[in-house]
């Protein structure tokens, strides 16, 4: 009996010696996604990344990664293919897109997971080894699966990743930003309740969206990656920032990109603090972010600019 054990013992010494620990990352740890943004580093099983799970909503995967290149090598080719203006649906190469932007976070559903990875078995693109990894830990986590023929499919889920090179402000943004976004690929009430806000929502609104959106480099003619990317922008900050947002800080980006950009802005302008402020944008949008509130709360106990427990 102990000879067994020493065998067993020194065979998974082994083991882990020659992985390293990107066995342990296969297995997420359930967690609240506060309790993510303040795990401590040095209990990563692996210096780059830790991958959990919503400890609410198991099949959402979180990737919290060490610094944006090593996020790169995970996501940056996913983003392009699925949102990216020019490259959706496309395998780009490493120099097609290495001196293009990605993003700073990141999040994809298991339909989309599957056709990027079969994509890329099917026409046997050389992905990186990152990329290879990420397709066995979504395997492993039934978010995509292989069939009979051993093809790619969609299996159950989402995967989103933020970064510790972000600032901790933005951490939480885009931690409630991607949450939402892992919720709207779960539940098809959210979808549908999205689609209805944007049907309504007022074409001043809608007009400076599209410009960020484009200007983002998204892919403006998918009207789904329209939806999606409405409700999680109206979502990711408490509904008492959303004035300061929208009818200030996203239009004086979108005019420091080009002052020509103010002919898509309403007519109807302030000047608070020495810039500009537009109180159309900051009401239409304070009422959607209240709207969006109210229905989160409603559904799951969350609220705009937040995707935790209640304190």
């Amino acid at each position: 009996m102990r000879k067994k054990r020493f065998f067993f013992l020194a065979a998974t010494l082994v083991f882990f010696l020659c992985t390293g620990a990107k066995s342990f990352a296969l297995t997420p740890i359930p967690a609240d996604p506060l309790d993510i943004l303040n795990y401590p580093v040095e209990r990563w099983r692996d210096r780059r990344f830790e991958l959990f799970s919503w400890d609410r909503f198991p099949e959402i995967l979180i990737f919290d990664i060490a610094a944006f290149e090593i996020q790169d090598r995970l996501f940056k080719r996913l983003a392009f293919f699925v949102e990216k203006t020019g490259f959706r649906g496309l395998l780009a190469h490493d120099h097609e897109i290495a001196h293009l932007h990605g993003w700073n976070a990141h999040d994809y559903n298991a339909p989309d997971l599957a056709v990027f990875f079969e994509t890329a078995r099917r026409t046997n693109f050389p992905l990186l080894p990152e990329e290879r990894e990420l397709q066995s830990i979504l395997l492993a986590n039934g978010i995509i699966g292989r069939n009979a023929a051993s093809q790619i499919v969609p299996g159950r889920g989402a995967v989103l990743s933020i970064s510790r090179q972000s600032s901790t402000d933005l951490r939480r943004r885009f931690m409630v930003h991607e949450g939402f976004h892992g919720l709207y690929f779960l539940d098809e009430d959210f979808r549908n309740f999205t689609r209805l806000r944007w049907d309504i929502f007022p074409q001043e609104g809608i007009n400076l969206l599209l410009l960020f959106f484009d200007i983002q480099a998204y892919d403006i003619s998918e009207p789904e990656l329209l939806l999606k990317e409405f409700k999680a922008h109206v979502l990711q900050l408490p509904v008492t920032e959303a004035s300061w947002y929208f009818g200030q800080h996203l239009p004086n980006r979108l005019l420091e990109v080009n002052p020509l950009n103010r002919r898509y802005l309403p007519v109807r302008e302030e000047i608070r603090g020495g810039r500009p402020f537009f109180p159309d944008l900051a009401r239409i949008f304070t009422e959607e972010a209240g709207v969006f509130s109210r229905y989160v709360n409603d559904r799951w106990g969350l609220a705009a600019g937040r995707v935790w427990r209640s304190p």
